[in-house]
């Protein structure tokens, strides 16, 4: 087995990879399976498992969330588009590009993404529509994602000025902790240095309070938006995420038991690109 690559190897941050590996092969469904084994081989999924992913796709390209089933919902297509990526399919899928232009016709004027008025009763917190912090993250999450497709690049920028106009001087913005590294990473594949840097002090003293799968997707964010492996924030939180490997293997989720290979998947991705 290949030793994590980058400045870490598995000696110096004592990362049970092996053991993470083999949790995730007992435990995953066909689609963590098909995660798995792209990030260890760089294969792409099989025809059954592409037909599988893509079967509950609506026509306009969206999918639908669990808390509304039939709604053409921004975030699980966001999350569709990320599980993608995560199985190695490209910005040139023809499914991957309906769906971004699905995001891109949801945009509002000002730049924001906000999920519709039909579904405020429905939505959980951070997708209910109305709430400045669900709107601020579902625009930095919808616009993260435009910035992979050639055709909704104009769209990103729009949703970054919208994001920007909330900025404060010590880049703390008004809504949840992770919109602020989805902004980070929409900034820098932007080339928008100095909001960029803002985002990443404030993330930096906020380290500690999150759990595992918090630190993988940050950290998975920012690397695919090209920003260093040494950036003290990545290395930082690869130290923290490090410390959080259970004697299984695994890595624990907040949202249950149910979703630890999902963060243990996030946890090996974010070693491996580092």
């Amino acid at each position: 087995m290949k030793k994590i690559p980058g400045p870490f190897c598995e000696e110096e941050m004592n990362v049970n990879q092996l053991a993470a590996i083999q949790f995730v092969r007992e435990r995953g469904n066909p689609f963590e399976q098909a995660r798995l084994t792209f990030l260890l081989t760089g294969a792409r999924p099989s025809s059954e498992s592409l037909q599988q992913f893509f079967q509950d796709q609506q026509e306009d390209g969206s999918w639908s969330p669990f808390w509304a089933p039939g709604y053409s919902g921004l975030d699980s297509t966001c999350f569709h588009l990320a599980q993608g990526e995560q199985m190695g399919l490209l910005a040139n899928e023809p499914d991957l590009r309906q769906a971004a232009l699905f995001l891109a016709q949801r945009q509002r004027p000002d730049g924001a993404f906000e999920e519709d008025e039909a579904v405020t009763d429905l939505a959980p917190p951070w997708a209910r529509p109305g709430d400045l912090a669900a709107r601020l993250y579902l625009t930095a999450n919808c616009s993260f994602w435009l910035t992979s497709f050639s055709q909704t690049q104009a769209s990103a920028q729009l949703a970054a000025r919208y994001v920007h106009s909330f900025l404060r001087s010590d880049g703390h913005l008004p809504t949840f902790l992770h919109t602020h590294w989805l902004a980070a990473g929409l900034f820098s594949r932007l080339k928008q240095i100095e909001s960029t840097e803002r985002l990443l002090a404030y993330l930096a003293t906020r380290l500690p309070d999150l759990s595992a799968s918090s630190l993988a997707w940050l950290i998975v964010t920012l690397r695919l938006a090209s920003l260093p492996a040494t950036t003290s924030l990545l290395v930082q939180a690869a130290s923290l995420l490090q410390q959080q490997q259970q004697p299984a293997g695994n890595w624990q989720s907040e949202d249950g038991l149910e979703q630890d290979v999902h963060a243990t998947l996030e946890a090996l991705r974010a070693f491996m690109l580092l």
